[in-house]
């Protein structure tokens, strides 16, 4: 099953392990790779499922209309899951967000990690960043682009790993790809969320993800927060204390096997 169709998009997944389902999504700085320290100790646990959005890793890069957060509700029902955890990763927390609040009962659990917020700004960029990422982008020079990424998400240093999986998901959706509708905005109906809730947020990310992770811990019904020592590629900066927290924390609200 290296591919499933959903939405007329092949999305590239990858699952192993038995027990309640988690669905692990990604950041928009790398690609499902971004969980390769997260998903063998994760499966020792959980059915552990691992996909790419599309346009980013191995899934195929289809134009046209399309939202993250269908293709997430759509994975969910061709993989004939009828609940699960979901751990997402700054752009697939703000996706994992979405899907809670579209259908709260196919949710178990909810880890947002450095997540974004769909209806709040979190944009760290400078004017001139921006700028010179656009103008990379449009003259085809991923690795420029990839440097002004690094430079603003990676504080404690780029590396080789983080480097590659940039660069290879830097170019983003082809230029007919096109939000399929005006996306409903989460940050005012946070506090309809009655799922079990981990924020986790790194305590060297970007001041604006920090903010991001204060609201959801004051406004999500429940919700804990973890702080941990890590800027924004914190399953990676810190494997085994991200593993122990969020394995932790399922196993105490996991539903009966």
């Amino acid at each position: 099953m290296p591919h499933v169709e959903v939405n007329g998009a092949r999305l590239w997944v990858e699952e192993a392990g038995d027990g309640p389902p988690v669905v692990l999504v990604h950041g928009g700085l790398g690609d499902s790779r971004l969980w390769d320290q997260q998903f063998a100790p994760f499966a020792e646990h959980f059915r552990t499922i691992r996909y790419d959005h599309r346009f980013f890793g191995r899934s195929e890069r289809p134009g046209g209309p399309y939202l993250l957060v269908d293709d997430l509700l759509g994975l969910l029902d061709a993989l004939r899951l009828e609940r699960t955890a979901l751990v997402g990763l700054s752009l697939g927390g703000r996706v994992a967000i979405d899907a809670a609040l579209a259908a709260p009962e196919r949710v178990w659990a909810l880890v947002p990690v450095c997540s974004g917020l769909t209806g709040m700004d979190a944009d760290p960029y400078t004017p001139r960043q921006d700028a010179e990422l656009e103008a990379a982008l449009d003259a085809g020079d991923l690795d420029r682009a990839a440097d002004i990424e690094l430079a603003v998400w990676a504080r404690l240093g780029a590396t080789d790993e983080l480097r590659a999986l940039l660069l290879d998901n830097v170019a983003g959706p082809p230029a007919d790809a096109t939000p399929s509708r005006r996306p409903e905005p989460a940050a005012p109906r946070l506090g309809e969320l009655r799922v079990p809730t981990l924020v986790v947020t790194g305590e060297q990310d970007v001041p604006e993800i920090e903010v991001v992770g204060d609201t959801l811990e004051r406004e999500i019904p429940g919700a804990r927060r973890v702080r941990i020592d890590s800027d924004h590629y914190l399953p990676i900066r810190q494997p085994e204390t991200f593993n122990r927290v969020v394995l932790d924390f399922l196993a105490a609200v996991a539903p009966d096997r």
